[in-house]
């Protein structure tokens, strides 16, 4: 049937399958369980397709191999979200088996069809039943049961039908396979989307009038290759730097990091600030004013500073010079080659929102990829930041739950070495990134990342894009709702008794700081607000503001 097609029956097929999922877009991004502005899966799905078309165009020569290798090019290199890699592994796992064909036939489709579930399963670290892993594990059984049940033949129609109506049953079961789905009433959203992409391919048959065949029930030998999980690329070989060669280094230096910054804020406590700064080192030197300060100090651990600083106001000009090191390089005889400029470790962070953009560029962060909630980056974006960077190795922020999934699927891709830190949310992200330090190796660099988030707790405030009903109550639509890590926690109709409520919520008494981040559409009289009613409810606690800039969200915070 494919080997038939034509250049225009392709494009027009590709260009039917994506209107029908346009047409379904908001449909699915509804479905999201939790009533909150990144129920995004119909658009990740979306514009995953729209990758794949984009890669379809570009075909020279039309047939099954350059049609397989573009669907699956384009699929993993776009794909946005979790439902954006689950759905770039079932194709790929599908055309990885096409691809080596001559022709088509059941026993193809069986093998294309299991290569696409384990490619699926492999693709998430936890399987969870009741979602479009279950879809595409039954469309696959419902395929054996159809191969077995027609021994009579059928045609691609009627295989297309069948496996339509035991989708639809498939995307049923999600909810009671579910215990959060079916509280909330949903079918799963990534479920339908494979659902509506199959509707979209049957359409594309109806309105295009396709040639419709018969298909070989029996096994006629078909040679396609046994599936293999395609294992990570092998780092390239690197060209061996200059050694330093073996050179004495002075005892006397008690502090490695000399470490320099300029901290712009509000209100910043000058001599509180000194205190702190001057016991992590010394030759400590912090002057300035309550808007603008000046830190230099020499230290063990500039992280720490860092940390300290950032609660005073924005970080600027940040220096953290290796004095040790430097003390090597003074030794290093005159005409000698200078080691290329090449960073040990980079770091690349999502963000969204243009003072937590530079909040991540004051903390040290060399590469941030636009993006967040309803708007995640691909996997091109990703993999493009990444062939950017001068490093030896990279280090990812996802900084969203629906992002992690994507990093992993780029660390895949490159041949850089690539470390992910599972950071689900903004305040994770900035808190891992203060317990970065250049000079430790990436390894000891993840331990301590991957740490400092556990050690934050992460609350934001959003509005209810629709009704829902959920453990924590009825939640009506525009309703503001206060999430702590990701799991809805209070209900209010006013921003502040929502934000006030969240923070009583997450508070435990062994707290000392919390830090605010004003989204793009907090007014200033309810920053000032929730500033007061913080101070007074919780006086042992440090409360700091930052503007973050970012939508959606009008109030995103750390506590620590």
């Amino acid at each position: 049937m494919f080997q038939k097609l034509n250049p225009e029956i392709v494009k027009k097929t590709i260009s039917i399958i994506i209107e029908t999922f346009s047409e379904n877009e908001e449909q699915i991004n509804n479905l999201n369980v939790f009533p909150v502005p990144d129920g995004d899966t119909g658009t990740n799905m979306l514009l995953t397709l729209k990758s794949i078309d984009e890669e379809i165009n570009k075909i020279k020569n039309y047939n099954l191999k350059n049609i397989s290798e573009s669907v699956s090019f384009g699929g993993l290199m776009g794909a946005r979200g979790n439902s954006g890699v689950i759905l770039s592994q079932i194709l790929k796992g599908f055309f990885d088996i096409i691809m080596q064909q001559e022709d088509i036939d059941l026993e193809v489709l069986k093998q294309a069809l299991a290569s696409s579930k384990e490619m699926a399963y492999s693709s998430v670290q936890n399987p969870t039943e009741g979602t479009m892993l279950t879809t595409i594990k039954d469309i696959h059984q419902a395929l054996l049961d159809v191969v077995n049940g027609n021994k009579n033949g059928l045609n691609y129609k009627k295989l297309l039908n069948q496996l339509i109506k035991e989708t639809e049953k498939s995307v049923t079961r999600t909810t009671y396979l579910l215990p959060v789905l079916k509280q909330a009433d949903v079918v799963d959203a990534g479920a339908k989307g494979i659902l509506v992409i199959l509707q979209g391919l049957k359409r594309a048959m109806e309105e295009l009038n396709m040639v419709d065949e018969n298909i070989n029930l029996k096994d006629k030998g078909s040679k396609a290759a046994k599936f293999k999980t395609p294992g990570k690329q092998p780092l390239p070989s690197r060209e061996t730097y200059k050694q330093l060669g073996q050179l004495n280094v002075s005892a006397d230096i008690k502090y490695t990091y000399c470490t320099e910054l300029i901290v712009k804020g509000e209100n910043i406590n000058v001599e509180r600030l000194k205190d702190n700064i001057e016991s992590y080192g010394d030759s400590a030197m912090v002057v300035g004013n309550e808007r603008v300060v000046k830190i230099h100090v020499h230290t063990n651990h500039p992280h720490k500073v860092l940390k300290r600083a950032i609660r005073e106001g924005s970080l600027h000009e940040i220096q953290i010079n290796n004095m040790v090191e430097q003390s090597k390089q003074a030794k290093i005889i005159e005409g000698e080659s200078k080691l290329p400029q090449i960073k040990k470790v980079a770091l690349v962070a999502v963000a969204n929102g243009e003072g937590l953009v530079e909040i991540f560029k004051s903390i040290g962060v060399d590469y941030i990829i636009s993006g967040g909630q309803t708007m995640n980056p691909s996997t091109y974006d990703m993999v493009k930041a990444i062939n950017n960077m001068e490093a030896e190795s990279i280090i990812i922020l996802p900084n969203n739950k629906n992002i992690i999934a994507t990093a992993k699927q780029c660390k895949r891709i490159v041949k850089k070495e690539v470390e992910i830190i599972p950071t689900e949310t903004i305040v994770q992200g900035i808190s891992s990134v203060l317990s970065f330090n250049q000079d430790l190796d990436i390894d000891e660099n993840v331990f301590n990342m991957t740490e400092a988030v556990k050690a934050v707790k992460s609350g934001e405030i959003t509005q209810a894009v629709r009704d829902a009903n959920l453990l924590v109550g009825e939640i009506k639509k525009g309703e503001y709702i206060g999430l702590n890590d990701g799991k809805v926690r209070v209900i209010s109709d006013n921003l502040v008794d929502a934000t006030l409520d969240l923070v009583r919520d997450m508070i435990k008494g062994q707290e000392e700081v919390i830090t605010f981040y004003a989204g793009l559409d907090l007014k200033k009289e309810e920053m000032n607000a929730i500033r007061e009613k913080v101070k007074q409810h919780f006086t042992n606690l440090e409360v700091e503001f930052h503007q973050g800039g970012q939508p959606l969200y009008p109030v995103i915070f750390s506590i620590e």
